[in-house]
């Protein structure tokens, strides 16, 4: 496997489908569950990118996953995910006629903010995280969600579109 910077305590279970290892970076003690996709995109349709993900130290991705930034992604250290859970910076087209015209494979990709999720997240399993959210310190997303929008630090969110269901202060 070719990252761009990597611990050598990095555990991948195979198989993983890795595209653009080059524009990766991935801290200590990392876990890949088996049958993920972890991809960069660094051109597509003609257009060119400058791709980045880092993952951080302690983190666990669990099995059938998928990563794919055309922009950034940015996972912080500690983050648990479940299985199946998918993260992605950028979507084919907006929703325009035009667009809507084109086959989706051939639409231009749509970026805007980077995806963050920062430290201590847990992410349950079969949750897809949107371009241009961000997911605070210490959060809790439940099963099957869908997040759109950015989730505050220590909070529990699920549903979809995933709904803030309680907020914690350390109160």
């Amino acid at each position: 496997m070719e990252f761009k910077k990597a611990a050598n305590d990095i555990i991948i279970s195979y198989p993983l489908y890795l595209i653009g290892g080059k524009y990766i970076e991935c801290g200590k003690c990392v876990f890949f569950g088996s049958y993920g996709i972890l991809s960069t995109w660094d051109s597509f349709q003609g257009e060119k990118f400058t791709p980045h993900i880092v993952i951080g130290d302690h983190v666990t991705i669990g099995n059938g996953f998928h990563i794919s930034a055309a922009n950034k992604i940015i996972i912080g250290n500690g983050v648990l995910m479940g299985k199946y859970v998918t993260i992605v910076d950028n979507s084919h087209g907006n929703i325009s006629f035009e667009e809507m015209c084109i086959p989706p494979i051939n639409r231009h990709l749509q970026i805007e903010n980077d995806v963050i999720i920062e430290d201590n997240v847990w992410i349950g399993d079969k949750v897809t995280i949107a371009k241009g959210v961000l997911i605070g310190c210490g959060s809790i997303i439940g099963s099957n969600s869908v997040i759109t929008k950015d989730v505050p630090a220590y909070s529990v969110v699920a549903g979809v579109p995933a709904k803030i269901i309680r907020e914690l202060n350390g109160k």
